[in-house]
């Protein structure tokens, strides 16, 4: 089975965020018992699910927070910077959303709620957004 150059990149960055103190091999396990358990659930290709679980939750945008330094009687705000994420934190910051929304027992549910818009992970995601649109006032580009 041959791998496309982005279901690669998918692959290589969740098994190094699955990775513990340097066991690659058991990461790698993991990696594919999660994947032989998403055929079976779903009887699809896995990972057609895995990628478009991927493609729902990858931010776009990170904001970047300066403390404000100065002293004096009142205190300014923070100042909040936008910044866009290249392809590799996006899939990462997704990886790790997965997994902090699940554990490795019903990380295969999650995974296949995602892939339908409907998991604890996507509301996150929205969350997320939505912090970041209650700075919008605090923002400078």
């Amino acid at each position: 089975m041959e791998l496309n150059y982005e279901e690669y990149k998918i692959k290589k960055l969740f098994i190094n965020v699955l990775l513990k103190k340097g066991k690659k091999t058991k990461s790698e396990n993991i990696f594919k018992n999660i994947l032989i358990n998403l055929k079976k659930v779903t009887k699809q290709k896995p990972s057609f699910i895995l990628l478009k679980c991927i493609n729902n939750l990858v931010p776009k945008l990170k904001t970047i927070s300066l403390p404000n330094k100065k002293k004096g009687k009142k205190r300014k705000k923070d100042l909040y910077f936008l910044m866009f994420l290249n392809e590799d934190k996006q899939i990462k910051t997704s990886i790790n959303w997965l997994f902090s929304n699940s554990n490795l027992e019903n990380i295969v549910n999650e995974i296949i709620q995602t892939s339908k818009n409907k998991s604890k992970t996507i509301n996150f995601k929205k969350e997320y957004y939505k912090d970041i649109k209650k700075l919008k006032f605090n923002l400078h580009f």
